[in-house]
């Protein structure tokens, strides 16, 4: 069962397809090169993969449900973040998006996608890519635009907009189809202050 696989999916039985994808597709090829199966399925059990791939990082739970805080500060393009996105349900995301854009374009992104995304909050330097595909693609959906003004408080602002718009059943999603450098050291450094600050939100938004 996926459930015997920690990485591939959630306690609460969510299952990320494109990781199963990823890891079916590795178990054919090994198997195809004459590996044991028993082998290479609990090689595959006990694989750890690296950081800040859709990892759950805070959870607030309340009695109506849990809002959890994922971050995929890895999906640094259009391509892993549509995968990012298409893990979860209809309008059930609130996705932290935006970064250094290196001329990509998300219209499209933004129109397969619309269906799962409650709200977004725009971080980054170069947010106009990203406000254009939601004006073209969906404008609907709710936006904040995070002052790219202050790099230290950056993710702070950002965690607390998207907490604002988050009810128990969604995921605070931190996908930005962006790389990091504008504003954050590297992806990772990206991701542990994303981490950081959904705990501290948590925190402080426990139920007494």
């Amino acid at each position: 069962q996926v459930r015997d696989f920690p990485h591939l999916c959630e306690p609460d039985g969510t299952v990320y397809p494109h990781l199963l994808a990823d890891a079916l597709a590795a178990l054919a090829l090994v198997l195809g090169l004459g590996a044991d199966l028993d082998h290479a399925v609990q090689s595959l059990r006990d694989f750890t993969p690296g950081g800040h791939r859709i990892q759950t990082v805070a959870v607030r739970h309340t009695a109506e449900g849990d809002i959890r805080f994922v971050d995929d500060s890895k999906a640094t393009n259009a391509h892993a973040a549509a995968a990012s996105l298409g893990s979860f349900g209809f309008k059930s995301v609130v996705w932290i998006a935006g970064g250094l854009a290196k001329g990509g374009r998300f219209e499209q992104l933004v129109a397969d996608q619309a269906a799962r995304i409650k709200a977004a909050v725009i971080i980054g330097a170069d947010q106009l890519p990203m406000t254009e595909a939601f004006a073209a693609s969906a404008p609907d959906i709710p936006l904040t635009l995070i002052d790219p003004s202050d790099n230290e408080t950056v993710m702070r602002r950002a965690v607390e907009a998207a907490g604002a718009y988050a009810a128990p059943g969604d995921v605070v999603l931190m996908a930005p189809a962006c790389a990091s450098m504008d504003q954050f050291v590297s992806y990772a450094d990206r991701g542990d202050r994303f981490a950081e600050q959904a705990r501290e939100w948590v925190r402080t938004h426990a139920e007494a």
